[in-house]
């Protein structure tokens, strides 16, 4: 005895034969049997569309993400951007105006002297020289606020020097720690940020702390650059943010390499800052 399958299977040969003898049977049979096929083949396409919906929703979210870390780059990379220019705009009126107030002054100075005095005489003469002294010392150190900064390996060794010519016989400048900072591994912008900053913080001493003794230290911690500064001036008396006194070019700097700068004012007992930024 044939089994149910065996049967089926001969009945629907038999039919399928006899229908395609027949085209007037033969045609609406092979149509169903088609619409058939197609329902089934788009009832397995939905279906691995939609057979993992948590694989789609995370593809969704991570578009989303990477849209959203694209853009706030991009903001970012323009703030910063930004920065720099306002940065080097304030230093280049600064330096106008100290080129204006210091080096202009002293050349009217120096003509006044020359046109008023007779300079055949020794102490004409020898002051006349001393004013001209004067004048170029004044015109080199503007000089070295803008010269080209060597980020190779001699930055340590001009860093260093730059710190040590703001000593003078009424201030003690103490620099410590700077051989142990691998200045090597320091990417070339941070370098001259740093370098700029601490040039600004020097001026800044020099020209409004009274102080007598500076001391600058180096720390590498937890992969980010410390920089302490300290001195025994007259500190400030008021924000430093706010001030025009050059330490608002340093925030700037700051943060131009994703660092930043922790003021600690106290009026009276000196300025002490810490510049922080990534290695």
């Amino acid at each position: 005895m044939l089994s149910f399958e065996t049967t089926r299977e001969v009945v629907l040969h038999l039919t399928t034969n006899h229908l395609k003898g027949n085209f007037t049977l033969w045609y609406p049979y092979a149509l169903f049997q088609n619409s058939i096929t197609e329902k089934q083949t788009g009832f397995a396409a939905k279906d691995s569309v939609f057979e993992h919906p948590e694989a789609t929703l995370f593809i969704i979210c991570t578009v989303i993400i990477i849209a959203t870390l694209f853009v706030a780059h991009m903001l970012v990379k323009k703030k910063l951007k930004k920065q720099k220019i306002l940065t080097n705009y304030e230093t280049e009126i600064r330096i106008a105006k100290r080129v204006h107030d210091e080096i202009a002054n002293e050349i009217y100075n120096v003509m006044c002297h020359a046109s008023s005095n007779d300079l055949g005489e020794v102490n004409n003469k020898e002051r006349l020289l001393i004013n001209l002294e004067t004048v170029y010392n004044k015109s080199r150190n503007i000089s070295r606020e803008i010269n080209n900064i060597d980020t190779g390996r001699g930055y340590k060794s001009q860093l260093k020097l730059m710190l040590s010519e703001y000593q003078a016989a009424d201030v003690n400048i103490i620099i410590k720690d700077v051989d142990k900072i691998d200045w090597n591994k320091i990417s070339e912008t941070k370098k001259i940020a740093v370098y700029r900053a601490l040039q600004e913080i020097m001026v800044n001493m020099k020209k409004h702390s009274n102080a007598t003794l500076v001391v600058i230290n180096f720390k590498l911690k937890r992969g980010k650059i410390c920089i302490s500064y300290s001195d025994n001036g007259i500190g400030m008396q008021i924000s430093p943010i706010t001030s025009k006194n050059g330490l608002l070019n340093v925030e700037n700097r700051m943060v131009s390499i994703n660092g930043k700068v922790i003021f600690e004012p106290k009026p009276g007992k000196g300025l002490h800052l810490t510049l922080t930024y990534p290695a």
